[in-house]
């Protein structure tokens, strides 16, 4: 989402990543990738809780999992990837952003 996130602002979206690990680690990750969206620590995994995210020790920790909430606060688009690498592509997010606008 990185090389794609003025094309999700310029649509209204605020990007957030919830990540496993300590604000030290957050911080340092975030600085030296120079990410531009906002990096939430949850290192003992409340909020993955909270939203039902999967860790699988056995597909090496916590599954991938994108949701997008409307202005009004509701959940309108819910994905859990089945491996790491089960992300959905920018476009097709991009695809979900408009359907909200319609």
């Amino acid at each position: 989402m990185k090389e794609d996130y003025q094309k999700f602002t310029a649509k209204g979206a605020s990007l957030v990543v919830v990540a496993p690990h300590t604000p030290d680690k957050v911080l340092e990750y975030w600085e030296k990738e120079k990410l531009p969206m906002l990096g939430v620590p949850d290192e003992g995994g409340k909020l993955a809780a909270l939203y039902g995210q999967e860790w699988k020790l056995l597909k090496l920790g916590r599954m991938p999992a994108i949701f997008v909430v409307d202005q009004r606060g509701e959940l309108v688009f819910v994905h859990f990837g089945k491996n790491m690498a089960d992300i959905p592509n920018n476009d097709s997010m991009l695809e979900v952003l408009d359907g909200l606008n319609d």
